[in-house]
């Protein structure tokens, strides 16, 4: 039986990380050869679930630990001989005539390199052979023997001597290694990377001081665990637990910073870790084995799904409720359950999905809160439930972190001291600098993630949309126009007009990708050469192609014609489309492709009649376009990429319905949006919004899955693209110029710089108020500000940074919130803020969504009705399995 859990809990741990230097796999990873790297990560998607097989694993990896074994095989040429090994074409095969002096010193360094290998892996294993005869790893040890000691390898350990092998014998023992006994040496091969594995694992053990966990049986449900840490943490503190059936959920609590998220992935880490029989970072372990395990620490909205981040919460729950309600032993860890929903409906739903998971006492779970108060609660309902907190005290007026678990439930709340300590507020209303000059629309990092903006492999996102392209060079001038978008009226408008241009004309891009492949690999060859060396080289392939029979003659031939088969298209495309109505817009451009084709060397070279070319046109043309006229020909394929741009554009839009918003300068403040929509939502509601210098901040409030998050990224991506003169999702757009956009939709936590979910929010406030200290004009967009904190501190800082916020005309804000309460407050201390909300409509006792804006401050609250409705309780309590929903 395998041991489940998914990509969720892998990310959250960061099991594995894109760069690989910061993940728990990168720790391990001491391989020396590629196949054991790959194994190590195969054992790392596959934890163990039954306690025998983790216990052995853990003897074996003691043994090599204790042993202080070094990797035998570490000086011989594994990438040479595994790359060798790798070449099956039957071609390749040596013979005894007719193989090149190349062919053959290459084979014989490889075949050299493997009988080396074979020799010291069987001098390696006879020389522990008697010490691991208890060891689980001896039964591997002797099927390694019994390959090595294999009638058809005894050439290996007889024939070679410490000469040097003869040319027949290299021969002979190609067609043995590579082809007669391959299947016997993958065997033996595979032996080696895992030999590798267990020598690096034992040599990070040592070097780290970790230690080797307990596995118990599955039906004990305990857990002991004494000084476990965070592996990647330079500093780290240690804490230890204790859970049992009567013990076996922890309810965790602490304020911002305090150490929650740490402690969880610390924790879920080791448990992760001690499934795969693997050495942790604790003083001692002690577990009953799980069937499997679910973190939920790092987890965005799925706008694809249509889900916001309260309702991935809420399908989040219910999976780990469909593997519970299938009878599965499950280590399941919350950071901050429900924070996506308002403080009542947080509030109830903390307490009763926690209440229906003390009913299953054969799994473990460790769940954090904000929510205090629903501790108090489950004090006095469950009597399997545990209090933890992470303590904070104050010195000189700050906040001071233990990171040291203790018992109870914790009353600190320090939000507000936080944002003060990090100067935003004096940031936002204190004199400003003096402003820079920006040479493009600024949109961050943490902004085009929200938004989705960038990858042409991204699934779904806003490149890709518009990335219809026929050539490579095309697709890194869109990549350009998404990375610098501009930042003027004029550039705008001009570049809008040239695509609604290509648009009006349904324009059609001439050639094919192939063509312009072909052209670009022919361009190529050119360096600027006189005639006499273009001719020289020319000869020279004739003569090649004679003698021996060579093809680059006839590359050359194909090359060229090709690409004069492009130029000629383009020639009469350029010419066709400056007749065409308003083409005035694109004359700059017409005025450029028109001064290349009208370069007499040129138009004699295109209107030559065509025909088989002879040995001196080839020359002829091939030194007037690559050499003579090479520099034009770059700047003509560069017309080419951005036409081609131009045209794939153009051809989305139209078949969008997209249109072109009007960029009005910085000083008008104007935001007028009417019917807008995401882009990447094939049934997106439209909606309006306007906003001006009287009503620049938008307050947004909705219930949850009521669209709020959805909103802003619609009205986050038109702004992007109408800065990149782009068509947009909307039926009309009039917007002022800005210097940049900043949205804070799916912040997480940063573990490698010490950042809680709401440290990260705090920071990413202080990145926005600092350029607004920087006198930068900006569209800001913070969906459900300080959702990482409790419901006090949540309250004051929104009410304050809006406040803030808001006293700045020169920029438009927009902040959603589940916390209402705020929206009274400002409304009456800021004349400025706009106030709308995504209605809820009940139907059949159903919350039902129109995700349309309306004016006002909701007061609905239909989280509890969402959690209902996916049956999670019943789920979870349900005797017999439950039939679920597909979309789990």
């Amino acid at each position: 039986m395998s041991f489940i859990t998914d990509k969720q809990t892998i990310d959250d741990l960061n099991i594995f990380a894109k760069s690989g230097s910061d993940s728990i796999y990168h720790i391990f990873n001491k391989t020396y050869t590629q196949g054991g790297a790959a194994l190590l990560e195969e054992l790392f998607r596959n934890p163990l679930s039954d306690e025998k097989v983790i216990n052995e694993r853990v003897a074996v990896l003691r043994y090599f630990q204790k042993s202080k074994l070094d990797f035998p095989l570490q000086g011989n040429r594994f990438e040479e001989a595994e790359r060798y090994l790798s070449n099956t074409d039957p071609r390749s095969r040596l013979s005894n005539q007719g193989f090149s002096m190349a062919d053959f010193k290459a084979a014989a360094d490889s075949v050299t390199a493997l009988i080396e290998i074979l020799q010291g892996l069987k001098v390696f294993m006879l020389d522990i052979q008697s010490k691991v005869t208890e060891n689980p790893y001896g039964a591997e040890l002797v099927k390694v023997l019994a390959l090595l000691n294999s009638r058809d390898l005894e050439f290996i350990f007889t024939d070679h001597g410490k000469g040097k092998i003869s040319s027949g014998k290299i021969v002979e023992y190609d067609n043995i290694l590579r082809f007669q006994q391959r299947d016997l040496l993958e065997k033996i091969l595979q032996h080696i990377y895992r030999l590798d594995v267990y020598c690096s694992i034992a040599r990070v053990a040592e070097a780290r001081g970790y230690h080797f966990a307990t596995a118990l049986k599955r039906d004990a449900n305990r857990l002991q665990l004494q000084g476990v840490y965070h592996p990647l943490l330079h500093k780290p503190v240690a804490n230890s637990l204790e859970m049992a059936p009567d013990s076996n959920i922890v309810f965790l609590t602490g304020a911002n910073m305090g150490g929650k998220s740490t402690f969880m992935k610390s924790l879920s880490i080791a448990m992760y870790l001690a499934h795969l029989g693997f050495p942790i970072a604790a003083e001692s372990m002690a577990f009953s084995v799980c069937d499997g395990m679910y973190t939920t620490i790092n987890l965005p909205d799925n706008l694809a799904m249509g889900a916001s981040h309260f309702y991935a919460e809420v399908l989040r729950v219910k999976k780990v409720a469909v593997a519970l309600g299938a009878g599965k032993n499950l280590f399941v860890v919350f950071d901050e359950l429900f924070r996506g929903t308002n403080v009542k409906d947080a509030y109830e739903g903390t307490i009763s999905i926690m209440e229906a998971f003390a009913g299953k006492p054969h799994s473990l779970f460790v769940i954090s809160t904000h929510i205090m108060e629903a501790g108090e609660v489950l004090q006095k309902k469950c009597s399997n439930m545990i209090f933890r907190y992470l303590p904070t005290r104050m010195e000189n007026g700050k906040p001071v972190y233990t990171y040291t678990l203790t018992a109870g439930i914790t009353d600190d709340r320090h939000g507000m001291i936080i944002i003060n300590n990090e100067a935003i507020l004096e940031l936002i209303s204190h004199e400003k600098q003096a402003k820079k000059t920006q040479s493009s629309f600024t949109a961050d990092k943490q902004t085009a993630e929200d938004l989705n903006l960038h990858g042409k492999f991204k699934q779904q996102s806003i490149y890709s949309l518009f990335n219809h392209l026929q050539t490579r060079g095309g697709e890194k001038e869109l990549e350009g126009m998404f990375a610098r978008p501009l930042n003027t009226p004029e550039e705008i408008n001009r570049r809008s007009s040239v695509f609604s241009f290509f648009q009006q004309h349904r324009v059609i891009f001439p050639v094919i990708r192939s063509q312009i492949e072909s052209m670009e690999d022919y361009l190529s060859g050119g360096a600027g050469a006189a005639l006499p060396a273009v001719a020289w080289g020319i000869f020279s392939k004739k003569i090649k192609q004679v003698l021996f029979h060579n093809a680059e003659l006839l590359q050359l031939q194909a090359g060229q014609s090709v690409t004069i088969e492009v130029l000629q298209a383009f020639r009469d495309f350029f010419k066709e489309l400056s007749g065409k109505t308003q083409s005035v817009v694109y004359q700059k451009e017409l005025d450029m492709a028109s001064k290349i084709f009208q370069d007499s060397r040129l138009a004699e070279l295109l209107n030559a009649p065509e025909g088989q070319l002879s040995l001196m046109q080839l020359i002829r043309n091939d030194y007037v376009i690559r050499h003579v006229m090479i520099s034009q020909m770059e700047n003509l394929l560069k017309l080419i990429y951005e036409l081609d741009v131009f045209v794939s554009v153009a051809a989305v839009a139209a078949e969008q319905n997209f249109v072109y918003a009007k960029a009005l300068p910085a000083e008008q403040m104007l935001l007028n949006m009417e019917g807008f929509r995401h882009p990447g939502l094939k049934n997106g509601i439209s909606n309006n919004l306007h906003l001006t210098p009287d009503r620049n901040v938008l307050f947004l409030t909705g219930a949850n899955m009521a669209g709020k998050s959805t909103f802003m990224k619609s009205m986050g991506i038109a702004v992007y693209l109408a800065h990149m003169g782009f068509p947009i999702a909307a039926k009309r757009m009039e917007f002022s110029v800005k210097d940049g956009l900043f949205s804070s939709i799916n912040v997480s936590d940063n573990l490698d710089m010490g950042y809680s979910h709401f440290y990260a929010e705090v920071l990413r406030t202080k990145t926005v108020a600092q350029a607004v200290n920087e006198s930068m004009d900006l569209y800001v967009l913070f969906d459900e500000l300080f959702k990482g904190t409790n419901v006090k501190d949540a309250y004051d800082a929104t009410l304050a940074v809006t406040e803030a916020f808001a006293a700045n005309r020169n920029s438009f804000f927009v902040i959603s919130t589940h916390i209402i309460e705020v929206g009274e407050a400002l409304g009456k201390a800021c004349q400025n803020v706009q106030f709308s909300f995504l209605p809820t409509v009940m139907k059949d006792g159903l919350p039902t969504y129109p995700y349309t804006l309306a004016a006002g401050i909701t007061s609905d609250r239909q989280g509890m009705i969402i959690i209902e409705n996916e049956k999670i309780v019943d789920i979870i309590k349900a005797k017999d399995p439950i039939t679920t929903s597909a979309h789990l």
